[in-house]
């Protein structure tokens, strides 16, 4: 096998010199004397026993044989000097492999790992996003709904899970979403949370076992935006529409609220993780809570 791999510097030299056509250009490219091109060049052909150029005029032309070599080495070469520059960029670097729900991930998450990136610059998250659990993701953190109990997994609660109606403000409703409302509208439901309603009327006692119409959405983001444009009542998680409820684009059910204890969103990753000391600095940013636009640190 070593047979078939010629010196690198000779490789480099006909990389080069294929791709100027020049071997005065190579030189200065690789920093050394055109004799020095010249005999790496040599070295090549005798290495694989065929002539890889043929002078033209003042320049070199690619030979039948080195044209298909050139092809062929081309692009690893060129991959090698990405890879290269990926490494110089990321010297000194963690990245974290973050992966989340994508509701949760827009309305809560992305603005605090802003502030994080700006805070932290030797630590690069980079986040991935679903709409529903991916058991196959691949991740080095994930933000997971549930009760926190995951075998071999570190977890802290990030969020209070309030569920509680919303909807846009309308004439019926111009202030308060009431019960009775529910009965005469569309209530959305999220594919990916198909018992959240069904738990809240239980614990409410509100019986909405005879209703039939339902609109189900893939994602919490397009129940909430639905509930925007005035298509429904979305049963919400509070917290991430906070915002909205504060501007009055979205008004809740007075004392409508379920805390769901145990069962909320949670920063998670495998026990004794390589980059536990940079995941905890995550987690310690991310519990904190303030409003990231009056964030100070």
């Amino acid at each position: 096998m070593t047979r078939d791999l010629p010196p690198l510097n000779a490789l480099l030299a006909f990389e080069f010199v294929a791709r100027t056509g020049s071997v005065r250009a190579a030189a200065e490219q690789m920093s050394v004397t055109p004799g020095a091109i010249s005999r790496q060049i040599r070295l090549l052909e005798e290495h694989f026993g065929t002539t890889l150029f043929q002078r033209d005029g003042r320049g070199l032309l690619l030979t039948h044989a080195g044209s298909a070599y050139f092809h062929l080495i081309g692009p690893h070469i060129e991959g090698l000097r990405k890879a290269g520059q990926v490494l110089h960029r990321s010297a000194g670097r963690t990245v974290i492999r973050l992966h989340s729900f994508t509701t949760f991930a827009t309305r809560w998450l992305i603005p605090r790992l802003t502030a994080f990136q700006l805070a932290n610059p030797t630590i690069d998250v980079r986040l991935t996003t679903a709409s529903e659990w991916d058991e196959s993701a691949d991740f080095d953190a994930a933000i997971r709904l549930g009760d926190g109990e995951w075998q071999n997994m570190s977890a802290t609660p990030l969020i209070e899970n309030i569920l509680v109606p919303v909807c846009k403000p309308t004439q019926d409703r111009k202030a308060m979403l009431t019960p009775e409302h529910l009965m005469r509208h569309t209530l959305l439901r999220v594919r990916g949370r198909p018992d959240d309603w069904q738990r809240w009327s239980e614990a409410l006692g509100i019986d909405i076992g005879g209703l039939t119409n339902w609109r189900e959405l893939e994602s919490s983001a397009l129940a909430y935006q639905a509930a925007l444009e005035g298509q429904g009542i979305a049963l919400a998680q509070r917290e991430l529409v906070k915002k909205e409820l504060a501007e009055g684009t979205l008004i809740e059910m007075a004392n409508g609220q379920l805390n769901c204890g145990r069962l909320t969103y949670y920063l998670v990753w495998s026990s004794n993780h390589l980059k536990e000391a940079n995941l905890l600095l995550l987690k310690e940013w991310l519990i904190r809570r303030e409003d990231p636009a009056i964030d100070k640190r």
